[in-house]
């Protein structure tokens, strides 16, 4: 009799430690993203925010890894740092009212806009003018070749920046919550080629 009473409770016990790992173990489903037009609409709104991403950035005679902090104060002015895996910064960018500004090797220089500037001290560029918009996933009003998926997100367009240079930009993949932020993103040059991981965003 007592050996079934241990064995019954034996059973129990593990079926409750088993249903326990089966809880932890289970990540939370995925949210359905929001319908296209209430998506578009909260992200136009997003004015302020901050993003922490991993990138790497290759051309034809460079290669370059490390952490952006992106911080968008407002619809056109934002800093910005590139710093290595290290934490030593790369470069720092502002765009503001005065204009554009970056500082490389601690030395600050300033321009007209920031893609022009950093393509004048460092050889490559991306496209930062429109960049508060395509990190949300939208693209600019003269983006060209916009596709979207089957939720309205926009997976992939074209757009030019300040250079001259085109861009081609694909959205890999996006945040599991309703407004399916954009997570992983790859832009591409004829020269150049820069990977983002987002990792975090508020």
């Amino acid at each position: 009799m007592a050996y079934r009473c241990y064995r019954t409770l034996f059973v129990v016990a593990l079926a409750l430690w088993l249903t326990g790992c089966s809880t932890l173990n289970s990540k939370p489903l995925p949210e359905q993203p929001l319908a296209a037009s209430a998506r578009q609409q909260q992200l136009q709104a997003m004015q302020q925010f901050t993003i922490q991403a991993s990138v790497s950035i290759k051309t034809a005679a460079d290669a370059i890894s490390g952490n952006l902090h992106w911080q968008q104060l407002q619809p056109e002015y934002y800093n910005a740092r590139l710093s290595n895996f290290l934490g030593i910064s790369l470069f720092e960018l502002q765009q503001d009212a005065t204009g554009s500004q970056i500082q490389l090797r601690g030395e600050t220089y300033y321009g007209v806009d920031t893609s022009s500037l950093l393509w004048q001290l460092s050889g490559w560029s991306m496209p930062l003018a429109d960049m508060p918009l395509w990190l949300r996933g939208l693209p600019s009003n003269n983006s060209q070749h916009i596709n979207v998926d089957e939720f309205g997100r926009v997976t992939s367009f074209s757009l030019t920046d300040s250079t001259g240079i085109i861009w081609q930009l694909e959205y890999q993949s996006f945040f599991s919550d309703s407004l399916s932020l954009p997570k992983r993103l790859l832009l591409s040059s004829e020269s150049t080629k820069i990977k983002l991981v987002i990792r975090s965003w508020q």
